[in-house]
């Protein structure tokens, strides 16, 4: 039974995904743990918050290129020349757009933090390798290329933790070098990436008219992985406006360390959108199959985190992190759901309807976008972290409405009794 289990390919990329997964998160923790040490609460605040604001820039303006690519390729791999050739050529002004508006935000998330501006002020232009990156993933998805996908995003987190380890022992760790520590290891991910994706897909004439089709389904989609990171990360950038620089540091540990539940089960994500969209006949038993263990996993790691988190980050960060453990608390329950609804969102998306994986985000995110400006002000951030629960909670509700509806899937087979984990290991 588990040699036909390990026959199926998916099952195959989902263990080396989580391998790489778990892999880049220590790499990211090397990171973390550098970051704080060096920088302290305050430096670690501003680095987390101009990073955080490239990020969302950079995701808002690339419309959905990961997911579109990854779903039109799967479906019609022939097709793949076009798409490379048109979508960068649709990426170019675009980026160009989000760099610019960033710029003029700056003075408005950092009020009074002219260090915070000035650092942001070169800096926003990683928004480029924001951009390209999520074109590569696309392509790399799109072609089943999973082991190079893992790969390339292991070698960034890899690169960055390893600068930052060279950075601290030559007693030469600022915000500005960390900042040119992440444009390094992203731009290194970027050109490996492509220049493995311009083989493997090749280049082709513009389209049009397919780059308008793919575009629409992108951009229909567009608002899921929008609202992801706003849910996930707003809290993070709206933090300096309403906190001490030091409280933004002591979340931003709490946020991260919680997301590694989410980011396991988000990157499998990645890899269920196109198997479920190249094989429809067993689409759904992928996706179900895929939310059960995303689930477990998921759920055994926040366990692990509740039970160590106080000493644990007191041990890795240092004595001045340990009141992080208390935001950590409260968002871990939420984060669990929020896991399994990635590998939701990609079963609506594989169903050919982005629209819907939106509109159940934009529930999330209207969510934390009201609780944060009411509660955030007076609660700091244990309100955020309530927020930030109640808000992967709704998502997760959401979204298995929303997959049940465009699956024609009965409720019944969400549940995992011995008779369906048979099935799926036959």
């Amino acid at each position: 039974m588990l040699r036909r289990l390990l026959a199926r390919g998916l099952v195959r990329a989902g263990i080396v995904t989580y391998v790489f997964s778990a892999l880049t998160l220590v790499a990211n923790l090397v990171t973390g743990i550098v970051s704080a040490r060096a920088l302290g609460p305050s430096g670690r605040g501003v680095f987390v918050a101009l990073t955080t604001v490239s990020q969302l820039a950079g995701l808002l303006f690339a419309l959905g290129v990961a997911n579109s690519l990854s779903y039109y390729i799967a479906r019609h791999p022939e097709d793949g020349p076009r798409l490379l050739t048109t979508w960068t050529a649709m990426l170019v002004p675009l980026t160009a757009v989000a760099i610019a508006i960033s710029e003029l935000l700056l003075p408005t998330i950092f009020s009074g933090d002219q260090q915070a501006i000035d650092l942001g002020r070169w800096f926003m232009l990683s928004i480029v390798l924001v951009v390209g990156l999520e074109l590569n993933y696309g392509l790399l998805l799109g072609m089943h290329d999973f082991l190079v996908y893992n790969v390339l995003r292991f070698a960034q987190a890899a690169l960055i933790a390893a600068v930052f380890v060279v950075l601290w022992v030559a007693d030469e760790m600022t915000v500005e070098n960390a900042l040119i520590a992440a444009i390094v290891g992203s731009t290194a991910a970027m050109a490996a990436g492509l220049a493995r994706s311009v083989v493997r897909v090749g280049v082709g004439r513009l389209d049009p008219r397919l780059g308008a089709a793919s575009l629409w389904y992108g951009v229909r989609g567009q608002g899921s992985t929008v609202a992801t990171n706003v849910t996930a990360r707003l809290d993070v950038a709206m933090l300096p406006a309403f906190v001490t620089n030091a409280n933004v540091g002591l979340y931003s540990v709490a946020a991260n360390l919680s997301l590694i539940v989410h980011q396991l089960s988000n990157t499998f994500a990645g890899l269920v959108l196109p198997a479920a969209a190249s094989d429809p006949e067993r689409g759904r038993i992928k996706v179900i199959g895929s939310l059960w263990a995303s689930l477990v996993v998921a759920g055994a790691l926040a366990a692990v985190l509740a039970l160590f988190a106080r000493p644990l980050i007191g041990l890795v960060y240092g004595d001045s992190f340990r009141d992080a453990a208390e935001p950590l608390l409260l968002l871990l329950p939420g984060v669990v759901l929020f896991a399994g609804s990635s590998i939701l969102a990609a079963g609506v998306y594989a169903a050919g309807r982005p629209f819907t994986a939106t509109f159940a985000q934009l529930l999330g995110m209207a969510v934390t976008v009201v609780g944060l400006f009411v509660f955030l002000r007076s609660g700091g951030i244990t309100a955020a972290a309530i927020v930030s629960t109640v808000s992967y909670a709704t998502v997760f509700a959401a979204m298995l409405i929303a997959y049940k509806r465009v699956s024609d899937t009965p409720w019944s087979a969400f549940v995992p009794s011995p008779a369906r984990l048979r099935g799926l290991l036959t």
